[in-house]
């Protein structure tokens, strides 16, 4: 998050979420049961301040932005360290997931646009892939 809001800020908790699904190619969406508290902690800890925008109050989002304490975290960051969003690809199993977000990009589409049919049929072959998936595991 720090990075991201090095790079864009200020942004609200949904702006940030929608950030890093987009950079981890939907590989990583933190639910806002998780960004929430996280963003609480690095403001406890000084490394973001939150507030609300004039001429915002009603809605009460909070947009959200490196403090100068915030700023040194990054700038002592490794350069070569690899970005949060791109650790999905590295390691046993990381193949898989470009392809998991593929289909879960597709399960959307359907969630959100198709017919009852359509998600019917979806759900079947869910049901059904999710029972291989467990039979390879038990070989």
């Amino acid at each position: 998050m720090l990075l991201v809001l090095a790079e864009r800020a200020p942004l609200h908790g949904y702006e940030l979420i929608a950030e890093l699904e987009d950079r981890s190619e939907g590989r990583w969406r933190p639910s806002p049961g998780s960004m929430y508290p996280t963003l609480g902690r690095l403001e406890e800890k000084g490394l973001i301040v939150g507030s609300v925008p004039d001429g915002q109050e009603a809605d009460g989002k909070r947009s959200y932005e490196l403090t100068e304490e915030g700023r040194n975290w990054v700038a002592r960051r490794d350069p070569d360290a690899p970005e949060p969003w791109a650790e999905g690809e590295t390691g046993p199993g990381g193949d898989l997931r470009p392809l998991a977000a593929e289909v879960m990009s597709a399960i959307k589409q359907i969630g959100r646009f198709g017919d009852d049919e359509q998600r019917a049929a979806a759900t079947e072959v869910l049901k059904n892939t999710k029972a291989e998936l467990y039979r390879i595991l038990a070989r």
